[in-house]
């Protein structure tokens, strides 16, 4: 069938047109302890939780990676089986940097929250209960991350949702100034996550046969009446017949169905 430009059109209008890579938003719901350090004031009111959402010009979605292990059968190539996902990230996002420098403070203090890397007068001077170079509790410095990608034709009512969970950032960029340049700054930040879930994806549940204690033990008991069968089929010897070997495989059958 020829290529048609008309009905390739007519497939992607189907489904709103091409998705944008502008049409998103994030939001982040930061730990009780780094909002109350970083808490805007009667003067400065500048709230890093809510503009997080329009500072951050620049962000992946994470990737899905599965790892597999090579297997190989006698007389043919080897094989790939899949083992375990991948753990997620790392992940970077781009932010404007105002002028006034509140988004490069509030990530210098969510990095001091993580690690106290400025110690004061003398080394045992004390930031927020931690010593210079106290490692904090992941608590009180890992967030949830919420990535909105909007629908082209339908912003902002129609959005795929990725949910990130246990965020913190683990490399803070530099800034690179320039006489020579007017252009705007942007902080590049590299973010670690715990776990994440998308819309794509289902949740699952638990199997009614392992919702309880004894589910395991029905299983281990299966497999050892499968391993009786087998043991009773070999200790009676050959088959004397073509009926007693049909009967000694379905009593194996029968016996395999049950794990």
């Amino acid at each position: 069938m020829p290529f048609n430009i008309s009905e390739f059109k007519s497939q992607f209008d189907r489904y709103g047109g091409p998705a944008m890579s502008n049409l998103f938003s994030v939001q982040v719901a930061l730990p009780e302890k780094l909002r109350a350090r970083i808490q805007p004031t009667e003067n400065n009111a500048f709230d890093m939780g809510h503009t997080f959402t329009f500072f951050c010009h620049k962000m992946d979605i994470p990737a899905i990676g599965i790892n597999t292990s090579d297997v190989a059968y006698t007389g043919q190539m080897k094989k790939k089986h899949p083992t375990r996902v991948q753990n997620p990230g790392p992940m970077t996002a781009s932010f404007f940097v105002d002028s006034d420098h509140h988004v490069l403070k509030f990530f210098h203090a969510w990095a001091q929250n993580i690690v106290n890397y400025n110690k004061g007068n003398n080394a045992f001077d004390e930031l927020d209960g931690k010593l210079p170079h106290e490692v904090g509790f992941k608590k009180d410095f890992a967030c949830d991350m919420i990535i909105k990608h909007y629908s082209t034709d339908s912003y902002p009512d129609v959005y795929y949702e990725t949910k990130l969970q246990g965020v913190w950032p683990v490399a803070i960029g530099s800034l690179g100034l320039d006489w020579s340049s007017k252009t705007a700054l942007s902080l590049d930040v590299q973010f670690t996550i715990t776990d994440m879930s998308f819309d794509g994806a289902k949740s699952g549940k638990t199997n009614s046969r392992l919702s309880r204690a004894s589910g395991l033990l029905d299983i281990l008991g299966d497999i050892a009446g499968f391993g009786d069968a087998v043991r009773g089929t070999l200790k009676s010897g050959k088959p004397t017949s073509i009926q007693d070997a049909i009967n000694k495989l379905d009593r194996l059958g029968n016996a395999f169905g049950k794990i």
